[in-house]
């Protein structure tokens, strides 16, 4: 630590013996049976209270929420959306025409024989021009 003796500085044990909370300090436990017990001792007009509150925030929260989706129908209402459309449209197109002709280059037949006979010709050609067999030599 900068500027700090050894003699000052506090010990990792001293510290965390002070972080840790006495015996009367205990954190609140969450004890069902007490919850449920308070509960049943509520009255009629205090139960009949609190559900209209609790109706009372439903109410506020689905007025906000039908408040901001008006706004934002209004604002997005506004909104010409055609020159990004047909932009995306004519490139999913454009892509389209590519995927077609090219599947339709690979199902034919005679592009398979083509590409196998490409390959076993240009492995000819490769061993027959002197190179250097495809065998390990031990040495």
């Amino acid at each position: 630590m900068n500027g700090m003796t050894d003699q000052d500085a506090l010990s990792e044990t001293a510290l965390f013996g002070a972080l840790r909370l006495d015996g009367d300090e205990r954190g609140m436990r969450l004890d069902a049976a007490a919850i449920a017990l308070a509960a049943d001792r509520r009255t009629l007009a205090e139960r009949l209270r609190r559900a209209i509150g609790g109706l009372a925030l439903l109410g506020a929260g689905v007025a906000m929420e039908g408040v901001v989706a008006f706004a934002a129908f209004q604002l997005l209402a506004g909104v010409d959306f055609t020159g990004p459309m047909s932009l995306g449209l004519s490139l999913l197109a454009a892509v389209a025409e590519r995927a077609v002709s090219l599947a339709a280059l690979t199902a034919s037949p005679s592009v398979g024989l083509a590409a196998l006979a490409a390959v076993i010709f240009a492995t000819i050609y490769e061993r027959s021009n002197g190179r250097e067999s495809m065998r390990v030599r031990a040495t």
